[in-house]
């Protein structure tokens, strides 16, 4: 479930082609930027699994995430804040048991007109160029895409891999029983290899 709540309009005081494409079935995540006035506004998003079903290969299975967007339209130039906080459902990185990963994270990102660089030759990630009749900005990917960022790195769901109650032992067994024992003062065979070479420090 997602729901779209604009709230309080406040008076003025990335490498992606958005323009019109959207993402099938999102288009609670149209922007109209053409009926608002200058100034701040306000959507908050509540998403769920249903959501990363319309992105394949997604790591996220599912989610309770709260993404406030703030929405600042100006002249020749829009900017776009995201506020994300909530958990996702993903798979831990050693024993691929699932669990939940509380996320937080703020982005921000700037909207630019451009016919040429809406095109898809734009290299800058923080900016994204839209044509200049496009109806709305589509912000669905940007949600999607901030929320897998705001992952760390490395997917742990414990902080003692391998012993921990909530680890997957089946998978923890088979992955002992690949890389097979070690004796004190092994050492791995690839830093083995890599000793053997001459760096020129010339």
């Amino acid at each position: 479930m997602y729901l779209c709540n604009p709230f309080l309009e406040i008076p003025s005081t990335e490498l992606r082609y958005l323009n019109g494409l959207t993402v099938k079935n999102l288009k609670e995540f149209q922007i109209p930027y053409v009926g608002l006035k200058i100034g701040v506004h306000r959507f908050e998003y509540q998403i769920d699994g249903q959501f990363f079903k319309h992105f394949e290969e997604s790591i996220i299975s599912d989610c309770n995430v709260n993404v406030k967007v703030e929405f600042e339209k100006e002249e020749t130039l829009f900017t776009l804040k995201f506020f994300i906080d909530g958990a996702v459902r993903v798979g831990c990185d050693v024993c691929l048991e699932t669990f939940d990963k509380e996320i937080f994270g703020d982005f921000q990102c700037l909207v630019k007109f451009s016919d040429e660089l809406a095109k898809g030759n734009n290299d800058d990630d923080e900016i994204i160029y839209i044509l200049r009749d496009a109806p709305f900005i589509d912000i669905s990917q940007l949600i999607y895409e901030y929320i897998v960022l705001s992952l760390p790195m490395q997917i742990v769901g414990c902080k003692e891999p391998g012993t921990d109650p909530r680890c997957n032992q089946e998978v923890i067994k088979r992955l002992k029983k690949v890389e097979g024992p070690k004796e004190d003062g092994e050492v791995d065979p690839r830093w083995s290899d890599l000793s053997k070479l001459k760096f020129d420090k010339n």
